[in-house]
């Protein structure tokens, strides 16, 4: 998958895949041509969405050529004619011939200086896979093995059936064991006990692809509001990074926990208590939550992990707690407590894709809108 938003991809991204002989592989697939309307065409097409849909998700990149090793060899572009039209008959397809129908499909177009355009193709990691291709009466389901599809077999489908029931369930016992980690659990610190925020953010494949990521003390993610010194423990399936721990309580202000799997939590305070009353501060969550998302993918796509990305968000300790909106004004109470933000399914995660979030910490405060 070409490391960028979609709607952000340009020229030089589609030429960089030639000047650095990118490679096709597991996320990422080359096509000289459109589709074309024959048998073989439509197969071959639904082959490809449905093969990324049920793995990891990737782009197929329409007007680069490849050579004999799978590398970027060309960028020839294709012709606009009936272009339109194409795209309807292949939209078409995947609405009539995929079942249950591929979720995540999007596609962008970058023009080039001859007048012709190359099509980057996303397909998304599913959570309701596996796709089954019924193509001419067929009934054929496909993962992506590196740089081709394959069929799956009998134990395969199974497997995946069982895993799709189970994904939102999985993913979202990964956000409680965060939860647990700010109390102490199996850490070794635990989060101060004031009020906090416990972000996780996995790409949708996390339960997928089986990963052991060489994370050490030199490629990690720092937590949100991190000041002081770095203190960095090495674990059996990760690494965390937290801020000093305090002497009186044992306890730290931020921490962010690097999985080997593929993903990252974060946990930092958002607030504290002073004469009786406890106060959360906005930019505190607002402004960190977009930090954290930004370093967060930077790192990960580091590793060559490509979203979309499922991100999930908690308030804690905030019952009673009051938002400062500044001029010396105060918020109600909080009342809820823990309050689930909820989650977000996204490939860029920037301040627009987060914005549930921002909405409902605010709501969580009786506030109806953003100050």
């Amino acid at each position: 998958m070409i490391d960028r938003a979609l709607d952000a991809i340009t020229l030089s991204d589609i030429e960089d895949l030639v000047r650095f002989k990118r490679s096709e592989g597991r996320t990422l697939d080359f096509k000289a041509t459109f589709p074309d309307a024959g048998h073989k065409g439509v197969r071959d097409f639904l082959a490809d969405v449905t093969a990324f849909a049920n793995s990891g998700g990737g782009d197929l990149v329409i007007g680069v050529t490849e050579d004999d090793n799978g590398d970027a060899a060309e960028v020839l572009g294709i012709s606009r004619d009936n272009l339109d039209e194409n795209l309807r008959r292949i939209e078409d397809q995947l609405r009539s011939c995929v079942d249950p129908r591929v979720p995540d499909f999007r596609i962008h177009r970058v023009d080039l200086p001859d007048g012709k355009v190359v099509l980057v193709l996303r397909v998304g990691a599913s959570l309701i896979a596996p796709h089954r291709v019924t193509f001419d009466r067929s009934s054929r389901f496909y993962r992506r093995t590196n740089r081709a599809n394959s069929d799956m077999s009998t134990a395969e489908i199974r497997q995946a059936f069982a895993a799709s029931e189970d994904t939102p369930r999985k993913i979202r016992d990964l956000h409680r064991q965060a939860l647990a980690a700010a109390e102490g659990a199996d850490m070794p610190v635990r989060l101060r006990g004031e009020p906090a925020a416990i972000l996780t953010i996995a790409p949708l494949s996390v339960l997928r692809e089986a990963r052991s990521l060489p994370v050490g003390r030199d490629d990690v993610v720092f937590p949100p509001r991190m000041t002081g010194a770095i203190n960095t423990v090495v674990g059996l399936d990760s690494v965390i990074v937290h801020s000093p721990v305090d002497d009186g309580s044992g306890a730290v202000r931020t921490f962010s926990i690097n999985h080997r799997r593929g993903y990252i939590d974060h946990a930092w305070t958002i607030g504290h208590e002073k004469d009786g009353t406890t106060y959360v501060w906005q930019d505190n969550f607002v402004v960190k939550i977009e930090e954290a998302a930004r370093s967060t993918l930077a790192r990960l796509r580091a590793h060559g992990i490509e979203g979309p990305w499922i991100v999930m968000a908690t308030l804690i300790r905030i019952k009673g707690a009051r938002l400062f909106l500044g001029d010396h004004q105060l918020s109600e109470p909080a009342w809820q407590d823990p309050a689930f933000l909820g989650e977000i399914i996204d490939d860029r995660l920037d301040k627009d894709a987060l914005k549930p979030f921002v909405d409902g910490f605010w709501r969580v405060f009786g506030v109806d809108a953003a100050q």
